[in-house]
């Protein structure tokens, strides 16, 4: 999805980053260059590129990579060397090299709303990586929260002073089609008084586990582990994460 300028912005300070050391160690693992698909701000190229890989991040909205443009240029040399920010569809890469492996971080495959688009960039990795090359794929499995829907509580951030930031997400579901329906809020105060609210909406996939393995198999991979959580837990009915790594057949 292309987030508009200003929430790209926002978004950024609710990034989650508990999850880093995880990919962190699985990435280093699998070696590079590594493909970061739907980079979005480069919360997970930038920690990679951090720690010696060469990275590509690629994402379809110039906004989100403005962010992860700016996050790059106040790192140090050896940093800005090793990573690259590309614009472009996930479902059609617009790449002519190859890579050891690939990461969908965050959720951010749900965001391939058809089967096609799906086949299409699973098919497209499976071109640019090496023989053996691994691909991790990072999902919410949708659980009864999710297609119950409701509204998530907001959550405040500071910015800097008195300035923070509180964020509220609305969602509805439905299941038959597999949808789900997402409005987040931002509102910016200074002190106690409302400065700015932005509004940013955005439709994800309900992606079940056998429905991803078949993606996975038909595309060219084979499935090689599936975790429910990003300390190596395996994946279980309460899981809140779908980690599935494969690997090009």
């Amino acid at each position: 999805m292309a987030y508009h300028a200003k929430a790209a912005w926002y978004y950024d300070f609710f990034a989650d980053k508990t999850d880093l050391p995880f990919f962190r160690r699985l990435m280093l693992r699998f070696g590079g260059p590594v493909l970061d698909l739907a980079t979005g701000t480069g919360r997970v190229a930038l920690d990679l590129a951090g720690a010696g890989l060469e990275v590509v991040g690629v994402d379809n909205s110039r906004h989100m990579l403005e962010v992860a443009q700016a996050k790059l240029d106040r790192q140090g040399p050896s940093i800005k060397e090793r990573l690259e920010l590309v614009e472009g569809d996930m479902a059609d890469l617009p790449l002519r090299r190859s890579f050891k492996s690939a990461i969908i971080a965050g959720g951010s495959f749900a965001h391939l709303l058809s089967s096609r688009d799906q086949q299409g960039c699973l098919k497209s990795v499976v071109g640019l990586l090496e023989a053996g090359g691994k691909l991790v794929l990072d999902l919410i499995p949708p659980d009864r929260e999710l297609l119950n829907g409701g509204t998530q509580v907001g959550r405040s951030v500071n910015v800097d002073g008195d300035v923070s930031l509180l964020r509220t997400i609305h969602w509805r579901s439905d299941l038959n089609l597999q949808r789900a329906w997402s409005t987040i809020i931002y509102e910016k105060y200074r002190g106690n008084v409302l400065q700015e609210r932005v509004l940013e909406e955005f439709i994800i996939s309900l992606l079940f586990p056998r429905e991803v393995q078949l993606l996975l198999e038909q595309a060219g991979f084979s499935v090689e582990e599936i975790l429910g959580d990003t300390t190596g837990g395996s994946f279980s009915s309460s899981s809140r994460r779908l980690i599935i790594m494969g690997v090009k057949k």
